[in-house]
Formats: structure tokens, C-alpha cells, sequence
């Protein structure tokens, strides 16, 4: 724990040179959880703190009263991803807030401190996610990033410029500590918490202006400036490149011209940028297009690939050159076409990233992100790499095919992130209710999410705040399953994070044009949740109970302990699942209708064809409406009739006595 104590150490030095300092530094009042009274309240539900005498009071505060849990985390428990609870956080949008009020969350402030999110300011909000039961942190854009091109501030977070480096404007200058050691110090903290953290991995795709460039010319694509995406108008639109569809593709007089564009890789150790590169040779490094054919989507000016391969793969027709390795829709998709000739010195630097990561931050795990970027031999290489020596090392992969888990598995992951973040927030449609029916007889853990980074948010769709609750609660009782939790969702966001460019551009629109971030993406903008929603503590309050239940009766549940809840009809709209262990069994049942009020017959044969005690009372425990506990009664049948509330879940608690032999 050295670089946290560090810190602590350095902010405390810092509070005494500036504690008489006079500031005009505002931080929302949800922020001041250990009740620093030094602070003048003020009507827009924040308060006006010296930051130095604020961040040192809160953080030891934080860890005073908090149990060092970080040795429980040295147990090496191979299993701990079931047990986790995902939270994603990107540090420049997680704890960024307008402090000196000029109507801009700037890297450069009156006093000269960070608006944005720094690893310092996030410290301080671990208590609030371990609240809601966070219990493992998903850590995007760490690493320095390219220069952007885009309209937007910042670039798309796959655009790293640097693999092995951390971004300068995470780190806080309230302390003399650089990016890296904060970052060290912020892991430090969390497991510190008793909160395991991942890096997002993506090392197929890179920015444009890279680190790279100038000692390895070789490991890109060189195309003419006046590039643009080729078209098959014998192709319709979106079409994945499998091999039938290259035939027609190469005929395309456009593809042929794209491929003529490329050039062999030229000198670039006398050079600083690529700019100097481009005026010297007039080509550029490749911008990375998408992988579909036809998509009409235009080059991303941010980003390129790496080129894995000294030779594209053999299916290329004979009457196209291949002297010159070149990137289309189909090099892109290397998990599909690998080329010939590894580039060996590229792909062991891939590797060597994560073993980097972990040597210097001590994570759990790595989130590997567009694996179709890579070929199985190099994902299977970055696997092993990630787990060597360490066994309890966890691999996530970004995965949308929940039937592709068993392939994954054999490669070496652990789970996959599965589509339910596009998905599952289609309760009309009962989507929510088909991806959880089929978890249980799974392979492996799958990610039960309503949003991801790229889609809309759960809480600009029909029914809002009921759906987010509903799905987010739900999330932590679905067998196999993963619950994962977006930036945001706690402050019921409804902006996009950085929508996908087959995302609706109505999802913009969702706060009003007098908002300051109207229009903005909080991972491609200067960008500031809401931390003074009133619904702030909405989730919190449920999730805080209900994870101590999950801890209590789904962890160590074993697939043939999860019985699926029956109810009167297929049709019916509800969702449910028991947890039995011991004498004792946890029914969680949620009606999925989030603007009517239901009565449901929860029938009970196959569960008591499983209990193994016999029963003597039930419970309700817990509601997402009723904070009360209820008797609950059986009908004739032996069925319970229960009336829900929109959108509403209920915890049952039936317990009983295990009859000796």
C-alpha cells in the first residue's frame, strides 16, 4: 500500500501549507459522506470547501473507518468473478464537477486544480459504489490518448497513444504525485475497500498519432491522404466479410482502388509526428474503418490498426497485389482471415502490456475489448500471457454471441460481455425474461447489464427510473450471471456515454438545450454526471439490502439450488428465481410491467419438489416498494397470489427444518 500512503501522506502536508487559503472550490453536497463541517452550504445542493482540508479529512475519514480488506483479496479464490458486482468507470467523467462554477468542467481551473475526474476525487466515491454493492471496478481510457480530430474534446477511448502509460490529466495536482502513481495509489484504495479492479484492454486498434510510428513504421498500414471507406454495390449494406462474400467484393472496381492507395512503410525515425511524416511522404498511417462491408459509416480519423501480419491471408484473388500489405473490411477482421507471418516482436509487446498492468497496479483483471481485431492464435497468446503465474487473474471478453461462450471458454476466458446491455431494456418484447431463463445452464458467467457504453441509457427510455431499478436489482439475482453497472447509472443519466455509430442520434437529445451538456457524451466531452439528482440514492438504497442477500443465499449457489420461478401463463409478465440453501430458500420475483399494477399466482409444485426441508413459514423480506416485512399465505392450491406495484421486486424468504434420517 505504499504509493496510498503516499498519497495520504502528501495531501496531509499539503492541507497544512493551505489550510488558511481562502477558495471558491464547490463539490456536491452527495460528496461530503463523512460529514466535513467546514463547509459553507449553499442552495444548488452543493457546498463550498477548501480542497485540500476536504480531500485530507475525507479520505482518512474513509479509511479509518473502513477495514483494511485488501488481504482477504490475496486468497486465491479462482472463483471470485461469480461473486463480483462490475461498476464501469471512466476517471475523467466519474468525479469531474464544474468547481470554480465558470459553466466549464475544464483540466485547467481558476485554481489552476482539475474540473475533470482525477483518481484523487474518485477515491472519495468508492464508499457510495460499495454501498450499492460494488465490489470490482471496470477502469477505461488509463492510458494517454491520441490527439482527436473529431468534434468532440476528447478521443474515443480506444485511441492510446501510449499502451504502457497513464494519462497526466487523471492525475490531481492537489498532490506532487504523477498519473502513475495516483493510478497506483487509486488500485491501492479500492482493494484497500475490498474492491478488486480490471483494465480495459484493446490492442488491436490504437490512435493514429501513436508512440509507435516513428521506431515501428512496419507494425501499420501507409495509405495516400485522399483515403476513403471502399463499397461493393454487389453487396447489400452491413455485411459481415465472410469468405463467400470476397469474391464479389474484390471485383468492386472501388475496393481495387482503395487497395492501389496503399504504400510500403516509410522512414520515420528523424520525425516527431505524423503530421512531419505526412508532409515528408504525402501518405499517412491508415484510419480504421469499420469491419463491415457497405456499413456507410466514415473512416475513424482517431484510430488505426495494427498490421499483425507480414502477408495478408491466402484468400485473396490472384489478381490483386499483395506486395503491399493493405487494410480493408476483410484484413480487418483478422479473427476471421488471419494473415501470414506473424509479426512476433508486435505481438509479444501486446502481451507484454497486460504483464505491465499487472506488475505495476497489481489488477485482477483484464476486459478485453473487439477481439475480431485479433486472430484466435494471438487471443489465445494474450490469454495465457494475462494468466501465467497467476490463476485467479481474470479474463472478460467483449463478446455479443452468448451461443460463442463454450469457444471462449476453450481459449482460456472466464466470461464474456454478452448483448444483454442492447437487449434486456426490451421488457415488452420479453427480452429481459429470455436472456435470464437461459443463463443458468450457461458455460460461463455472462455480463447482466440494461445499458453499455455505446448504447442509450436505461433511463431516457419508457418508464425511466422504474426500468433502471428494476433491471439493476434483478441483475443480482439471474444465475451465471454478472451484474454490471454503467457511469452514471446511480445519477439515473440519460446521455449517452459515447454512442456507437449505429446508435439512434435521437439518444442525444435527451436533456434540454439549456443544459450545459446538452448535445455531449460524457466519454467524448467536458462532461459532468449529476450529482445532485434527487433520485441519487434511489438505487442505493435498494441495492444496499439486496446484495446483502445476494452475499447470503446466491453465492456458492449451485446451478441445481436455482429453480426458475413458474407462474400461471408463459405470458404472464414477470421473472423470478429461488435460491435455496440449507433451510432456507430466497424467491425473487419481479413484475416487468413497469407502468400497471399486477396480481400474479406464483405457483410453487417444482419448487417443493426441490426443497429439502420442510417448511415452515414464508416472509416477504424485502420490496423495491414496501420496506416492510409481510406474512405471505398460500391459496388452495398451494399457490401465492401477490399483488405487485409497477415495475416492482420482491424478495421471499421461505424457511423451514431439515429432517434428519
Amino acid at each position: 500500500m505504499k504509493y496510498l500512503k503516499c498519497l495520504l501522506e502528501t495531501l496531509e502536508k499539503q492541507e497544512e501549507l493551505h489550510h488558511k487559503d481562502i477558495y471558491n472550490y464547490v463539490i456536491p453536497s452527495s460528496w461530503n459522506t463523512y460529514g466535513y463541517k467546514s463547509a459553507h452550504v449553499l442552495k444548488s445542493k452543493e457546498i463550498i470547501v477548501n480542497p485540500y482540508s476536504f480531500y485530507n479529512y475525507t479520505l482518512h475519514s474513509m479509511f479509518e473507518k473502513n477495514e483494511d480488506q485488501s488481504k482477504k483479496l490475496e486468497d486465491k479464490n479462482e472463483k471470485w468473478l461469480k461473486n463480483t458486482s462490475i461498476y464501469a468507470m471512466n476517471i475523467r467523467a466519474h468525479s469531474a464537477w464544474d468547481h470554480d462554477r465558470d459553466e466549464h468542467v475544464s483540466q485547467d481551473n481558476l485554481y489552476h486544480m482539475h474540473d475533470n475526474g482525477t483518481f484523487l476525487k474518485s477515491m472519495i466515491l468508492l464508499p457510495f459504489l460499495k454501498r450499492m454493492g460494488i465490489n470490482t471496478i471496470l477502469l477505461s481510457s488509463v492510458a494517454k490518448l491520441g490527439k482527436t480530430s473529431r468534434h468532440h474534446k476528447y478521443p474515443v477511448k480506444e485511441a492510446v497513444y501510449d499502451f504502457q502509460s497513464v494519462d497526466e490529466n487523471l492525475a490531481d495536482s492537489l498532490v506532487d504525485m504523477n498519473a502513475k502513481e495516483q493510478c497506483a495509489a487509486f488500485v491501492e484504495a479500492c482493494h484497500y475497500m475490498g474492491m478488486r479492479v480490471i483494465f480495459e484492454y484493446c490492442p488491436g486498434k490504437l490512435a493514429r498519432e501513436n508512440v509507435y510510428i516513428k521506431k515501428h513504421p512496419e507494425w501499420f498500414y501507409w495509405i495516400q491522404k485522399d483515403y476513403h471507406a471502399p463499397e461493393c454495390s454487389a453487396l447489400p449494406n452491413n455485411v459481415i466479410p465472410h469468405t463467400y462474400t470476397l469474391k464479389d467484393f474484390y471485383q468492386s472496381e472501388d475496393v481495387k482502388s482503395h487497395i492501389a492507395q496503399f504504400r510500403k512503410y516509410p522512414k520515420t525515425d528523424s520525425f516527431s509526428t505524423l503530421k512531419e511524416i505526412e508532409d515528408a511522404y504525402d501518405i499517412t498511417v491508415a484510419p480504421f474503418i469499420v469491419d463491415q462491408i457497405n456499413a456507410n459509416i466514415p473512416c475513424d480519423d482517431d484510430t488505426t490498426l495494427f498490421r499483425l501480419y507480414e502477408k495478408p491471408s491466402s484468400h485473396i484473388p490472384k489478381h490483386i497485389s499483395t506486395e503491399i500489405p493493405y487494410m480493408s473490411e476483410d484484413t480487418i477482421r483478422n479473427d476471421l482471415h488471419p494473415g501470414k507471418l506473424p509479426i512476433q516482436e508486435l505481438w509479444d509487446m501486446l502481451c507484454e502490456n497486460i504483464i505491465w498492468m499487472k506488475d505495476n497496479f497489481h489488477i485482477d483483471g483484464i476486459f478485453l475489448q473487439k477481439p475480431y481485431l485479433l486472430s484466435e492464435k494471438l487471443q489465445k497468446q494474450i490469454c495465457k500471457a494475462a494468466k501465467r503465474n497467476h490463476k485467479d487473474f481474470v479474463m472478460i471478453v467483449e463478446e455479443n454471441t452468448i451461443e460463442n461462450c463454450s469457444l471462449w471458454i476453450e481459449k482460456g476466458f472466464d466470461a464474456i460481455s454478452g448483448s444483454s446491455g442492447y437487449e434486456s431494456s426490451d421488457i415488452w418484447n420479453r427480452s429481459f425474461q429470455t436472456f435470464a431463463y437461459r443463463l443458468k445452464q450457461n458455460p460461463c458467467p455472462v455480463f447482466a447489464a440494461g445499458e453499455y457504453t455505446d448504447a442509450r441509457r436505461i433511463c431516457c427510455m419508457d418508464g425511466g427510473k422504474k426500468l433502471s431499478i428494476l433491471l439493476h436489482v434483478m441483475s443480482h439475482f439471474l444465475p451465471n450471471a454478472i451484474p454490471f453497472m454503467l457511469n452514471g447509472a446511480e445519477c439515473m443519466e440519460t446521455q449517452p456515454l459515447q454512442l456507437s455509430e449505429y446508435g439512434d442520434s435521437k439518444y442525444l437529445y435527451t436533456v434540454s438545450k439549456d443544459d450545459p451538456r446538452y448535445l455531449k457524451q460524457a466519454y467524448l466531452d467536458s462532461y459532468a454526471f449529476d450529482y445532485r439528482n434527487s433520485d441519487l440514492n434511489a438505487l442505493a438504497s435498494i441495492l444496499e439490502p439486496a446484495e446483502k442477500l445476494r452475499q447470503k443465499y446466491v453465492w456458492n449457489c449451485t446451478p441445481e439450488h436455482c429453480i426458475p420461478v413458474w407462474f400461471s401463463s408463459p405470458k404472464d409478465e414477470a421473472l423470478g428465481f429461488t435460491y435455496i440453501k440449507d433451510d432456507s430458500a430466497l424467491m425473487v420475483v419481479a413484475n416487468t410491467n413497469i407502468h400497471n399494477v399486477i396480481s400474479l399466482q406464483i405457483h410453487t409444485e417444482n419448487l417443493f419438489t426441490e426443497l429439502p426441508f420442510s417448511l415452515n413459514d414464508v416472509h416477504q423480506i424485502l420490496s423495491t416498494e414496501d420496506p416492510y416485512v409481510h406474512d405471505v399465505s398460500f391459496d388452495t392450491f398451494r399457490n401465492i397470489p401477490l399483488e405487485f406495484q409497477p415495475g416492482e421486486v420482491k424478495f421471499l424468504l421461505f424457511q423451514g427444518k431439515i429432517e434428519k434420517n
